[in-house]
């Protein structure tokens, strides 16, 4: 630790004492993977992930339809949905049923701005695109997204994505 200032030669001390190690390295994994375990997605609904956040947050501040379209484009020409692109085309396919007048009660007010702000007849002309896109991401062959959450605990990611393609189709 020598040419380090004071103050941090004290702080990297604190982690490399052998007689404090042992006591630091369960704390420490423990924070780690709290950290992990929030990332990511939080809930099994259409907005429970920071990926259809982020998109949210990108689509709300577009001056066109493009990031949905984009969005659901994507999915619908990808062999093989990662699940961003999942979570992202789930998102948009959310505006298109808030366009279509069956919003979700969880869509961001940023998006129910936009969806108001944004030719209803555009976004109402994608509704068989995302329809498409829905059903290719609920197929876990071809989704990273289904299987990611097949794999976890019983959970109403299906159910979800069942109302929203129902959404979707209309009454």
């Amino acid at each position: 630790m020598r040419g380090c200032a004071p103050a941090a030669g004290r702080r990297l001390a604190w982690f490399v004492r052998p007689h404090k190690v042992s006591t630091r390295i369960p704390l420490l994994s423990l924070l780690l993977l709290s950290a992990v375990a929030h990332a990511g997605a939080w809930s099994d609904d259409s907005f429970g992930n920071d990926d259809a956040l982020d998109w949210a947050t990108e689509c709300a501040h577009a001056i066109s339809i493009a990031p949905v379209l984009v969005a659901i484009e994507t999915s619908n020409r990808s062999k093989y949905i990662e699940a961003p692109e999942g979570s992202m085309a789930v998102a948009a396919a959310e505006v298109v049923a808030a366009a279509l007048g069956r919003p979700n009660p969880k869509l961001p007010p940023e998006l129910r701005g936009w969806v108001k702000r944004n030719p209803s007849p555009q976004l109402i002309a994608l509704a068989p695109s995302p329809r498409v896109a829905l059903k290719r991401i609920l197929d876990p062959k071809i989704s990273e997204l289904a299987q990611l959450w097949s794999e976890g605990e019983p959970n109403q990611w299906p159910q979800a994505m069942a109302e929203l393609l129902a959404r979707l189709e209309g009454p």
